[in-house]
């Protein structure tokens, strides 16, 4: 596929995502927000330090979609309180427990804007100052990986080359193996640490992949959360 097809395909997957109810509400207010903040700090922070932070904000992004993923979303602990459980099944687990329900698949948007909150903090903490471009990339950011994941999950073919192989590797980590392919926009990071599979055969299938680790005497000690062992009807891993 030449480039110029690739680019028209990768928008026509774009427009499925945004064409989904489930998916346009969000996606359009962080982009929305994203567009804001970028407003305020070109005249704010300057249009060279706002370009600079979108720069840091596009190589962090594999980074911080492995560590939130891998030991944030994947964290048990969470299940052992009421609250942190309910938190916990809102933001991943209920995900996991089924992949095609497309009103969980994206993030609450409450939670969203805890995670930027976070990362403004963080880029406070450290120096980065005005944070406004930090905000207004961390927005668009978001807005970039939600598009991606809920390509991920949404039926229908995908025609791009790249969502397609998002999808392909995606389907590995919920329907095999859970503990790797934690990237949802890139594999940089698991290419890097390892966790990268895209090799179906290769793996032997994971007991706690749909679940997470919370079932038997865990899921007994700590009742919080609905659970269900065997997969939904009918959901089946994209091939």
């Amino acid at each position: 596929m030449s480039l110029a097809k690739e680019v028209r395909a990768l928008a026509g997957d774009t427009l499925a995502v945004l064409r989904h109810p489930d998916a346009r509400g969000a996606v359009l207010l962080y982009a929305g927000l994203a567009a804001v903040f970028f407003v305020y700090a070109a005249i704010t922070a300057g249009l060279m330090w706002t370009l600079v932070a979108a720069v840091i904000g596009v190589c962090l992004l594999p980074a911080v979609e492995f560590i939130t993923h891998k030991y944030v979303l994947h964290w048990l602990e969470l299940a052992k309180t009421s609250a942190t459980a309910q938190f916990w099944n809102r933001v991943h687990y209920a995900h996991h427990m089924d992949p095609k329900d497309t009103r969980v698949i994206l993030a609450h948007p409450a939670s969203v804007v805890l995670l930027v909150a976070v990362v403004a903090g963080i880029a406070w903490l450290v120096g980065l100052r005005p944070i406004a471009p930090v905000v207004a990339i961390a927005f668009a950011l978001f807005a970039f990986y939600e598009i991606v994941h809920f390509a991920c999950h949404m039926d229908g073919d995908m025609r791009s080359r790249y969502f397609t192989a998002r999808r392909q590797e995606h389907a590995l980590h919920h329907y095999v193996d859970e503990n790797r392919n934690f990237g949802i926009t890139t594999a940089i990071a698991d290419r890097l640490l390892g966790t990268r599979i895209v090799d179906k055969k290769a793996l032997v299938r994971s007991p706690t992949a749909r679940n997470l680790g919370y079932t038997g005497e865990f899921a007994d000690r700590y009742p919080y959360l609905k659970r269900d062992d065997a997969p939904p009807a009918g959901r089946t891993p994209a091939e």
